[in-house]
């Protein structure tokens, strides 16, 4: 199917051609459109907050550059070849449809979105009001990122900086945004950059159907917007081009943290042309998997793609066309490396220069080995590890059984037996807040529960991810083990239930599945300072993953999108938290310690508090 920016679109009974110069009022898509679609539940787990420290971590004296750093040459040639170790393959190379880390820390060097975290993302502001007309890219502020003659003014309704948009506006009580987008900007393929291009994108995802309307799938966009055109719960009206240089979104309803939202990586703008060449839009057995995701992604970064060999690299070259400051190094190959041992070692021997998701089995080597010359720097912690209960599967209905299995938990020996050195217990799930554990470890309580409850020797299923490493989850396996044995000790049997990567996150978005485990492990990762969306994201795919009341899910998640951030916000995120907490059905472990090691050959290397690094200010010597 080709772009709605690429063909006529039937809106309100009109229909307006596109035109790829742009024309004021191309197309706009509205709620109440002709194709009906059921609606669909969203779901992005891979966020929960436990902190989301601003700090920039550099290894040279000066401080560290923003998303898109400025190389002191912007014109010289790249330095040669960076190679970075990864604990598996990407998913995927199309932002719109992953939230794995691994998938998003190629497709960051690829794509750009409209705005972008400032330099020092901090905690969310409060909002301007809503009826406000507000910008930002002329006057004082950090610099653009990627564009040393570009300036951003205060941050506006959330704290973001220019991105593909240099200016942005919020009016008509906060249901409209009028974004004033960059000119001269072309993708990696030499199409241009506009308002075209934009409304294309957001056409996209507001019409995927299929595999592609799956919330395992398309988990932030229905996150952020709530569900698909001709959905009752979708936030998104549709997008219209102004002219040539602008473009405007309308929402069914206020969104005060729109602008943080559209930070994230999936709301990457991507080229319409590649998309529509090499079967963006087909909705087949599995969108992830299409000619263009896998070989042909396509957006304005300061890389593009080079080549991916499946269970080896993926392979990434230097956009001699970006439009602002060009990458420092030439190349970059992203190694898949499975064994954590293997990783360490490649970086001790100089066949790696960097890699995330340090592991415990080799943490203690790359800080104990000053002769290798290798470094490990920290973020502030983000992610948070869980067990997650589903209250509909039979064995866990009864609220007794539930609180026998969250007492039963020792979060601290968990940390110390399967995380890596630095990470902390997690009690809450709300970054900052002061809450004590709903349920403390207490196995003579879990058994005394059980009992109440007229349950014996029971067994349950427990689900993790193999053959897969996250940050939020180190050490699938092992952390099973540990779940498992702190269960017998109060007379619980667990039996393993270890899934693919994909399936499992397939399984976790589907609701009344056959055969569906009654626990499982699973964490999140913060990815914007947007302390709310640490439970948005939860409840974004309660109703499939806990087995939660789809009615409260949904007024829920639409209340935390349509309140400023503030007081009001934050007693929603804390009431809606502590029913996660107490019900139960989510279960906090661990805040796993969140390191990069570093090799010998990088000079420079900035590290950013979300995990949102551009490689292209990385230096190299030799």
């Amino acid at each position: 199917m080709p772009p709605l920016s690429a063909r006529p679109v039937p809106v309100r009974g009109r229909c307006h051609p596109a035109d790829d110069a742009g024309t004021a009022g191309r197309v706009r898509l509205a709620h109440g459109a002709h194709r009906a679609r059921a609606a669909l539940g969203g779901r992005a787990r891979r966020v929960l907050a436990l902190l989301a420290g601003a700090a920039l971590v550099t290894l040279t004296a000066c401080g560290g550059p923003g998303p898109t750093p400025t190389p002191a040459d912007p014109t010289a040639a790249g330095q040669g070849t960076y190679v970075v170790g990864a604990a598996v393959d990407p998913l995927s190379l199309d932002p719109a449809l992953v939230t794995d880390p691994d998938s998003l820390r190629i497709t960051r060097q690829i794509f750009e979105t409209l705005v972008m975290l400032p330099e020092a993302a901090a905690a969310a502001t409060p909002s301007p009001s809503p009826t406000a007309t507000t910008g930002a890219g002329t006057g004082t502020g950090p610099a653009t990122p990627g564009d040393p003659t570009t300036t951003a003014a205060a941050p506006v309704d959330d704290a973001v900086a220019p991105g593909l948009a240099t200016a942005w506006k919020a009016t008509n009580g906060g249901r409209t945004y009028t974004f004033t987008l960059r000119q001269g900007v072309k993708f990696q393929d030499g199409t241009s950059f506009g308002p075209s291009a934009v409304c294309a994108n957001v056409d996209r995802w507001f019409t995927f159907t299929g595999r592609a309307a799956d919330p395992d799938i398309s988990a932030v966009y229905q996150e952020v917007f709530g569900g698909f055109i001709d959905s009752a719960g979708t936030r998104l009206a549709g997008c219209t081009v102004l002219g040539t240089q602008q473009v405007r979104l309308d929402l069914t309803t206020p969104m005060p943290g729109l602008l943080t939202q559209l930070t994230r990586p999936q709301f990457g703008i991507q080229s319409p042309t590649a998309m529509a060449t090499y079967g963006a839009y087909d909705t087949g057995a599995d969108p992830r998997a299409t000619p263009y995701a896998t070989a042909h992604p396509t957006g304005t970064g300061p890389f593009r793609f080079g080549a991916w060999e499946a269970g080896v690299q993926v392979v990434l070259l230097r956009n001699p066309d970006y439009w602002g400051s060009k990458a420092t190094v030439e190349r970059v190959l992203i190694r898949t490396v499975n064994d954590p041992k293997a990783r360490g070692d490649g970086l001790v021997k100089g066949t790696l220069d960097t890699y995330d998701q340090i592991t415990p089995l080799e943490a203690g080597s790359l800080t104990t080995d000053p002769k290798a010359g290798t470094r490990v720097l920290g973020r502030a912690p983000r992610d948070l590890t869980y067990l997650g209960i589903d209250r509909s599967a039979k064995a866990m209905q009864d609220t007794r059984v539930r609180q026998a299995v969250a007492m039963a938990i020792d979060p601290t020996a968990l940390v110390v037996r399967t995380m890596p050195p630095g990470s902390q217990v997690a009690d809450d799930l709300i970054p900052g807040r002061s809450r004590q554990r709903a349920y403390a470890y207490d196995p003579t309580a879990a058994r005394r529960l059980l009992a109440e409850a007229g349950v014996s020797d029971l067994k349950v299923r427990i689900a993790y991810p193999s053959g897969v490493q996250q940050s939020y989850l180190p050490a699938p396996e092992d952390l099973y083990v540990a779940v498992a044995d702190q269960l017998k000790a109060v007379g619980i049997t667990a039996e393993p239930v270890a899934m693919s990567w994909p399936a499992y996150l397939q399984m976790l978005g589907t609701s009344n599945s056959t055969n569906r485990p009654d626990l499982h492990l699973m964490g999140v990762a913060m990815d914007t300072p947007e302390s709310s969306s640490t439970v948005s994201q939860l409840l974004s795919g309660g109703a499939a993953e806990f087995g939660l009341g789809a009615s409260w899910t949904s007024a829920t998640l639409n209340t935390l999108a349509g309140l400023p951030a503030g007081s009001g916000r934050d007693a929603a995120v804390h009431a809606a938290a502590d029913h996660l907490l107490t019900d139960p059905v989510i279960v906090p472990l661990a805040v796993p310690a969140d390191r990069v090691a570093v090799g010998r050959r990088v000079t420079q290397f900035t590290v950013r508090p979300y995990a949102d690094e551009v490689w292209s200010s990385v230096r190299l010597t030799g």
